[in-house]
């Protein structure tokens, strides 16, 4: 009999934050590592804004039969990389160059149905466990993931030192691709 009890791993999924500098250059090295393999994606429409040390914007290509250029802008944070996997935010631009979370029913909230051969799901609002609303761009390569009471699997779960900023974007990407990807939730968007 385990005398640890039912919940003694949850306790152990808690993220904690690290050495930022650390984080940081870990977070640049994995991503430009990325972006340095990837000429092909960048060809695609792949673009890197850094923000700040711990925090870039992503522009992900979207792929919809008939419809060019789709494309959605991940906000990635690296506050407790790469114990734990980089925080992704589905964000929006502003008029003055900023970034804001992106609001359902835009051009920058997706319409996924399904799932790409893993789990993953995006929330445009989610009550976290501390009471806090947002959105919750669901799946184990997320910091969310974990901050929103979400166990998984021990095969699902993110690993340091197997997992990077990369396989976080690959995944993003794989659910912006048909048959997972539905178009913009916008509704001058079809």
């Amino acid at each position: 009999m385990d005398v640890r009890g039912a919940d003694w791993r949850r306790v152990n999924l808690v993220p904690v934050r690290g050495d930022a500098e650390i984080a940081a250059a870990t977070f640049d090295r994995h991503l430009a590592a990325f972006f340095a393999k990837g000429r092909p994606a960048r060809e695609q429409g792949w673009e890197r804004v850094d923000i700040d040390p711990l925090h870039s914007v992503v522009r992900v290509p979207a792929i919809r039969e008939g419809h060019a250029d789709e494309a959605y802008l991940i906000l990635v944070g690296a506050e407790y990389y790469d114990l734990w996997p980089p925080s992704v935010t589905f964000v929006e631009p502003l008029v003055d160059g900023t970034y804001r979370e992106a609001p359902p029913n835009s051009q920058w909230w997706p319409r996924i149905a399904g799932s790409p051969g893993f789990a993953i799901a995006v929330h445009p609002q989610y009550r976290y466990p501390n009471g806090e609303e947002r959105q919750l761009i669901c799946f184990s390569h997320s910091l969310d993931y974990y901050s929103s009471n979400h166990t998984p699997a021990p095969a699902q779960r993110w690993t340091q030192g197997r997992h990077t900023v990369s396989s976080t974007l690959s995944r993003i990407s794989d659910v912006l691709k048909p048959p997972s990807y539905q178009g913009p939730s916008g509704a001058d968007h079809p």
